[in-house]
């Protein structure tokens, strides 16, 4: 019989403790007695892990109705079977209202107390097997998902609110491991103050620092009695808690762990929803998230310096194209610059912003395809000249196609820069409703640029000029909104080539 199989008898008849004491220590089982309700629960608030309350519903002091309520609130899988010589239908229903099991009439036989107690185990078995159960499909669907996320700050902030939810808590931070490993600073919080968000702590210092640097998990089931841990938390409220450190995962060839710190992010989480204590289940769950939640981190890391390798490579295509043409040197950066400065104006998020970066960065790159005689060319193009130069947006589209991290809105970007809102740009001819803001305001962008600077052919044109150009143009080759933004921003003088 496992030590966990504890049987609590409450009953104010001396004769009916001692009776079922016997009769079930003999069945194996480990059998705790009270005489009356109030001396029942200060058992049950004990460290006992106690399957089953066998109790009488006529007690002193407390009966066994109220026993089962409060029983409870303690213990919520407690299965609490009733004894009584006084039964009625209102007790019967009243008992199984407050979570009642089974009811036993006295006098019973040992027979139907055992089969009683029984059945009540199994129950427990197989609510304990289905609870498992439902945890380990729970935590696989965790890890399923955080394997999926590729974006860091949405990782980060998927983590916290998984774990929070799987151990029913309130309030909770993610803190990650600075660049040069000396500190720990909250990169989301739940619950928490706003101007939590970036605060920092030294490594050693406080919870989180401490954890970080033994590299071991904090369980706190009532700091009060920790006066050290109280003194390294000053601004903890909360009696319970639990800190777990995320650990590196990654080897070199050697097997040693690569880049110092052993620990990358501290997971802490505060105040249980029911207001108990956390427990050790809690602690193994927080243990198996943080797990593989360093993994996924550590991934997501090295996949955005792959990719960022790569777009650096690209982005270098792009600028040593712009070098061998003086008159398009920093055209694609300053084309970003004026892109971003527009969407900022307009109240785009920052996701749109990012997207309108890069994009811009990478929007002349199929420039590649087009002979160096026609770009460097000292003068206008030629009609057959002008139709090679117009395939640059779908040579660009084609060539960045294949790499996986850019976007549909990239690729949009440097497909459609030459569209019009009129439907007579190249080299699609878009309807306006095709064209999605980001496009409009990079169309704008290229083109003020490309007025604004110096060609072989002709000199820059004046800001009067320009503004005239988008006046006309509204409508036409311009989004009448971006169009507009742009007048405002070369007559305020925010924008100059």
């Amino acid at each position: 019989m496992a030590d966990k199989e504890r049987i609590l008898v409450a009953d104010d008849e001396a004769v009916i403790r001692e009776l079922m004491t016997d009769v079930l220590e003999d069945e194996g089982y480990v059998v705790d007695t009270a005489e009356n309700g109030r001396q029942a629960l200060e058992i049950l608030r004990g460290d006992g892990e106690y399957i089953i309350l066998l109790t009488d519903i006529m007690m002193p002091e407390m009966d066994g109705i109220e026993l089962i309520r409060e029983a409870h609130q303690i213990r919520p899988m407690l299965i609490p079977i009733v004894m009584t010589g006084f039964a009625t239908l209102d007790t019967a229903r009243a008992a199984v209202k407050e979570g009642a099991y089974d009811y036993v009439l006295k006098p019973f036989s040992l027979t139907e107390i055992k089969l009683a107690v029984s059945n009540a185990l199994e129950r427990y078995r197989l609510a304990n097997d289905n609870a498992r159960l439902r945890e380990i499909t729970e935590l696989f669907n965790i890890s399923e998902t955080i394997a999926g996320i590729h974006d860091e700050r949405q990782l980060l902030e998927f983590v916290l609110n998984a774990a929070l939810e799987h151990v029913s808590a309130k309030r909770g931070s993610l803190m990650i491991t600075t660049e040069d490993g000396r500190s720990l600073e909250v990169a989301t919080s739940v619950g928490l103050p706003e101007e939590a968000r970036g605060s920092m702590v030294k490594m050693g210092e406080g919870i989180s620092g401490l954890v970080a640097q033994r590299v071991q998990p904090m369980f706190v089931t009532d700091i009060r009695e920790c006066p050290d841990i109280a003194e390294r938390s000053r601004r903890l409220h909360d009696a319970s808690f639990i800190s777990v450190p995320l650990e590196r995962k990654m080897v070199s060839e050697t097997g040693a762990v690569r880049n110092s710190p052993r620990v990358i992010a501290v997971l802490n989480v505060n105040e249980k929803r029911d207001g108990t204590s956390f427990n050790e289940g809690d602690l193994k769950v927080l243990s198996i998230v943080a797990n593989h939640a360093s993994a996924a981190i550590e991934n997501v890391r090295l996949i955005r310096d792959i990719e960022e390798a790569h777009l650096g490579t690209l982005k270098s295509m792009a600028l040593m194209l712009e070098a061998k043409d003086p008159y398009t040197h920093g055209h694609s950066q300053r084309v970003r610059d004026y892109a971003v400065l527009a969407a900022e104006r307009l109240g785009l998020s920052r996701e749109d912003i990012e997207v309108l970066k890069l994009g811009a960065a990478l929007h002349d790159l199929g420039k590649v395809g087009v002979p160096d005689t026609v770009l460097n060319k000292n003068g206008r193009p030629t009609d057959e000249e002008w139709e090679l130069i117009k395939q640059h947006p779908v040579i660009g589209h084609e060539v960045l196609s294949p790499v996986r991290f850019l976007k549909h809105e990239h690729l949009e970007l440097v497909r459609n820069h030459h569209e019009r809102v009129d439907g007579r740009g190249y080299p699609d001819g878009l309807a306006v409703s095709d064209l999605s803001l980001l496009v409009r305001i990079i169309v704008a962008a290229d083109s003020y640029d490309a007025m604004a600077s110096n060609r072989a052919y002709r000199m820059a044109r004046d800001p009067h000029y320009i503004i005239g150009e988008f006046k006309k143009n509204a409508g036409a080759q311009f989004d009448q909104k971006v169009a507009q933004l742009f007048i405002e921003m070369i007559e305020a003088g925010e924008i100059a080539s």
